[in-house]
């Protein structure tokens, strides 16, 4: 059971839903044009996708809209923030033993 927004980063097609809500909010039946699987089971990660909270639903008759829950990607968000302030650093060496060789 993915318990977490890096669980929902794990799958290929939840990656391409969350690429494609990036875009703004759509309908389901949107979201799953196109994609390699049944209209049932893009429903499936997209309520799993609401369960972690990487996603937000709203209702209107019928259909159902969904966007992006940027909350449900902080965690992610902190992560990948840790990864920056290391290429940074290292990015700032490289360029100090660049000036010091040159």
């Amino acid at each position: 059971m993915v318990e977490d927004a890096f669980g929902v980063l794990a799958h290929p097609v939840r990656r391409e839903l969350l690429v494609r809500l990036g875009q703004g909010e759509q309908r389901a039946s949107d979201l799953a044009r196109g994609l390699p699987i049944s209209r049932s089971a893009t429903s499936q990660h997209l309520r799993l996708m609401l369960a972690v909270g990487t996603v937000a639903e709203r209702r209107e008759g019928r259909e159902r809209y969904y966007s992006l829950e940027r909350d449900g990607l902080a965690e992610v968000d902190a992560w990948l923030e840790r990864l920056d302030g290391f290429w940074a650093r290292s990015l700032e060496r490289l360029g100090e033993h660049l000036d010091a060789s040159a």
